[in-house]
C-alpha cells in the first residue's frame, strides 16, 4: 500500500531574535493539525532533526491540506516542503514516523532536495508519475503570489481559509488566540531582523475568533460543481462582507486587500491542486 510522506524544514529560523517563539509557535501548530487531520494521519509529524519534520499520510490531498494550512499558520515563518507518495517498510503501529523508511520518504527527501535553494515556502511533490512536472508548476505559481502577499493579506486569507476551507474541519477557538498573539510577535522580530529585507511597520490585527467560528457554522458552501469545463472560484457571496466582520475592518477595506494580495486566484489553484490530487491519477 502506498502512503504520502512530508518532510519539512524551517527557513531562515537562526535569523530570529528569539528562536524559542519560532519553535513554539510550530510545535504547537503540528500538534493542532495532527488533531485536526488524525482520521488521514498514518504516522504523527514530529521533529525529525533539528529544524526538520517528517510525517506520513493515508492519501496525497490530506498531506497537501496539512503543509498548506501549516504554511498559513506559522506567518511569517517560512517553511519548504517535499511530498513523497510510494511505499513504506516496516508497518509497526506503534513506531513514529522517524522510525519508518521506504520509497514514500526516499521520494520525499528528493523532492524536498530539490528545492534546498529555494528561500520561500516552495511544496514540491514526487510520486515518480509523469504528472509530477504539471502539478509542481501548480504549486510553483501559488507560491509566487503568497511571497508577495502582505502579512495582512496573509492574515485575510487565514479567515478565509477557516470560514470556507477545501475540505471541512473542526477547529478551536483557543488555538487561534494563541496564534494570532504569537504571530503578532514574530512579525515584529522578521521586521527587527530585515529577514524580508527592509523594514515593514506592523498592522493593526483585531480578530474575534469566536464570531468567525460562528460564522463558519452558518455557511452551506457547495463544494462540489458540475461544471467540468473550468474551476469555480473558490469563494462565496458576501465572503469580503463576512471577513470584514470578522476583522473589524469596512468591506471595502477587505476587498482592496483580497484584489492587491490576489486572494482569489491562490484559493483557486490550492483548490485546483487538491482536486487534481484526488482524481485517481496516482
Amino acid at each position: 500500500m502506498r502512503y504520502a510522506a512530508i518532510i519539512f524544514d524551517i527557513i531562515d529560523s537562526r535569523r530570529y531574535n528569539d528562536r524559542y517563539d519560532v519553535q513554539h509557535v510550530l510545535m504547537e501548530s503540528v500538534s493542532y493539525l495532527n488533531w485536526v487531520y488524525e482520521h488521514a494521519i498514518k504516522k504523527e509529524v514530529v521533529s525529525s532533526a533539528g529544524d526538520e519534520f517528517q510525517g506520513l499520510f493515508k492519501d496525497l490531498q490530506t498531506a497537501f491540506l496539512y503543509i498548506r494550512k501549516l504554511q498559513l499558520l506559522v506567518y511569517p515563518i517560512k517553511i519548504r516542503c517535499g511530498i513523497g507518495y510510494g511505499e513504506i517498510k516496516y508497518d509497526k503501529e506503534k513506531w513514529s514516523s522517524v522510525s519508518i523508511d521506504g520509497d514514500a520518504y526516499y521520494l520525499a527527501r528528493d523532492a524536498i532536495n530539490s528545492v534546498q535553494k529555494r528561500k520561500s515556502n516552495a511544496i514540491c511533490f514526487n510520486t515518480n508519475s509523469r504528472y509530477d512536472k504539471y502539478l509542481n508548476a501548480l504549486c510553483m505559481a501559488g507560491n509566487e503570489i503568497k511571497l508577495k502577499q502582505s502579512q495582512m493579506v496573509r492574515l485575510v486569507e487565514l479567515v478565509a481559509d477557516i470560514i470556507l476551507p477545501i475540505k471541512p474541519t473542526s477547529e478551536s477557538e483557543g488555538f487561534y488566540d494563541f496564534i494570532l498573539r504569537n504571530r503578532i510577535r514574530l512579525i515584529e522580530q522578521e521586521s527587527w531582523n530585515r529577514v524580508i529585507g527592509k523594514f515593514r511597520e506592523i498592522e493593526e490585527i483585531d480578530i474575534d475568533f469566536g464570531y468567525l467560528l460562528d460564522i463558519k457554522q452558518s455557511i452551506e458552501p457547495k463544494y462540489y460543481s458540475e461544471n467540468n469545463f473550468y474551476m469555480d472560484e473558490f469563494w462565496v457571496h458576501g465572503m469580503s462582507t463576512y471577513i470584514a466582520q470578522i476583522m473589524n475592518t469596512s468591506r471595502q477595506n477587505i476587498d482592496r486587500y483580497v484584489s492587491l494580495g490576489k486572494v482569489k486566484e491562490s484559493r483557486l489553484i490550492d483548490k485546483t491542486i487538491y482536486e487534481m490530487l484526488g482524481e485517481g491519477l496516482w
